[in-house]
């Protein structure tokens, strides 16, 4: 923070959780930041609302109100002034906007860009566990964190969404005793030049190419977690997948390996999870079903163990633990039909996994928007859907022309539907007593929704409304 003070530093997009988060720190800190927003003081109060929906509402109006009295530099003055920074701080996904050009000019010339996650990795005063993946991150980060206060630790977690407390806010609490853990995405990683002590990555797979142009540039975002780190460090990754177990061996710390493949780390003896030497409990006891559930649970043993965590611990967490929502999420069960929200599935590896993951019959909405979209990277769908006992899939959003195509020639029906609510009635008037209705899109949702978790909200919104019709 010294070398912070008496610089000219400028901080982008307050309307975001990132921007505020950093510049309401450093107003605490004593230093006055410069503010750009892209928004209007008209538009600002719904997008801020938006974006802080961890903040109770009536401390996210008094916010708005904070903010509309500083002398931010909005809508038409946005950047105003920037080339005067000597450092400026920048929200995640600051290079997808075109209105940004000037400041990929002016970082190229040497203008020091830093980000909130730098911040925290620099300031936290207590060891701090990453976890990277293109799926399954914050389920991973959840089940630590519950495995280290478990074993008695006093363990924080904060991830990369609008319901979560950027970590920056809790700073003030931790002591050298603490752990922090941290879920890390592509986007957050790009902007740091430190790495955590305890770095995991859960798996790689094909994600995010209209950020980084191909799948070689996402997957070497992905290994920046470790980039940093050093001998005394600790990478634990995932030997069942092969992009992450490659990245692996580039590693500049200890790497501790999970997965079904692993004889050492977090590995399975049969139906038995272990922890190096130890037993932790059955993977059948295990509530969320599916291979997927498996290799959260043994990347969560091996991350906690290494912070600290213990094998009783890591066994009671485990046996508890019911799944996150919109992650294969139990909506509700009417008439013997289970009702699945996966809508955090925005790409084809994860909705392969809910896939894999079902036991009994069933129906799948996928399809959504997916920029640039090939049959082939549907291929782990396909292939998961060959396997599983799918009834009929029913496909909706901008995607669903190249998904029809990419799953032809399955057993089930295969059937292109405008809408999320148009394919919810058709898998209702199918699905019988001892089946399931999955929603696991494979798509990101921005063609007909704000974000995946307004995908979510429909969803459920159908299911009420489903259980309501055969109540009345």
């Amino acid at each position: 923070m010294e070398a912070l003070r008496g610089k000219r530093v400028h901080v982008l997009g307050i309307s975001g959780t990132e921007g505020s988060a950093v510049a309401e720190f450093l107003v605490a800190q004593g230093i006055e930041p410069v503010c750009h927003d892209l928004q209007t003081p008209e538009d600002f109060p719904e997008t801020f609302r938006r974006t802080h929906e961890w903040m109770e509402p009536g401390e996210r109006e008094d916010r708005v109100r904070w903010w509309l009295e500083q002398p931010v530099r909005w809508g038409p003055r946005y950047l105003e002034g920037v080339e005067d920074a000597e450092v400026v701080f920048l929200p995640q996904a600051w290079f997808r906007r075109p209105e940004n050009a000037r400041i990929r000019e002016l970082v190229a010339g040497g203008l020091r860009a830093h980000s909130l996650t730098q911040l925290v990795l620099e300031l936290a005063p207590c060891p701090v566990v990453g976890v990277t993946g293109t799926n399954g991150k914050f389920t991973v980060v959840t089940l630590v964190q519950r495995i280290l206060s478990a074993s008695g630790l006093r363990a924080y977690a904060s991830g990369n969404d609008r319901t979560h407390v950027p970590a920056v806010y809790f700073l003030h609490e931790l002591g050298p005793e603490d752990r922090l853990v941290l879920e890390l995405s592509n986007r957050q990683l790009l902007g740091i030049w430190r790495s955590p002590p305890v770095a995991v990555i859960t798996n790689v797979s094909v994600h995010h190419l209209d950020d980084h142009g191909s799948f070689e540039a996402y997957a070497a975002s992905k290994a920046r977690i470790f980039q940093y780190q050093g001998p005394r460090d600790v990478l634990v990754a995932n030997l069942d997948d092969p992009v992450t177990w490659s990245l692996a061996q580039k590693a500049p710390s200890r790497v501790v390996p999970f997965g079904a493949q692993a004889r050492e780390g977090a590995w399975l003896d049969g139906d038995w999870i272990c922890w190096r030497d130890r037993r932790v409990l059955p993977r059948s006891d295990l509530v969320v079903p599916g291979q997927h559930a498996a290799s959260n649970a043994l990347a969560a043993c091996a991350a906690a163990g290494v912070a600290g965590g213990t094998v009783e611990a890591m066994a009671a967490v485990l046996r508890e633990f019911r799944g996150l929502p919109h992650r294969l999420w139990l909506v509700d069960e009417i008439g013997g039909v289970r009702y699945y929200d996966d809508s955090l599935a925005t790409n084809p590896a994860a909705a392969a996994a809910a896939v894999a993951a079902m036991e009994r019959p069933f129906v799948l909405i996928a399809g959504g928007r997916r920029l640039q979209a090939t049959r082939e990277e549907f291929e782990p769908l396909r292939q998961a859907l060959r396997a599983s006992p799918v009834r009929a899939i029913y496909l909706i959003g901008e995607s669903a022309p190249v998904l029809r195509q990419a799953l032809r020639g399955l057993a089930a029906e295969v059937l292109e539907v405008r809408t999320l609510p148009q394919a919810f009635r058709r898998a209702v008037q199918l699905a019988r007593p001892g089946e399931a209705v999955l929603l696991s899109p494979g798509c990101e949702s921005f063609d007909q929704f704000a974000d995946y978790r307004e995908r979510a909200a429909r969803f459920a919104a159908l299911v009420a409304q489903e259980r309501r019709k055969r109540a009345g």
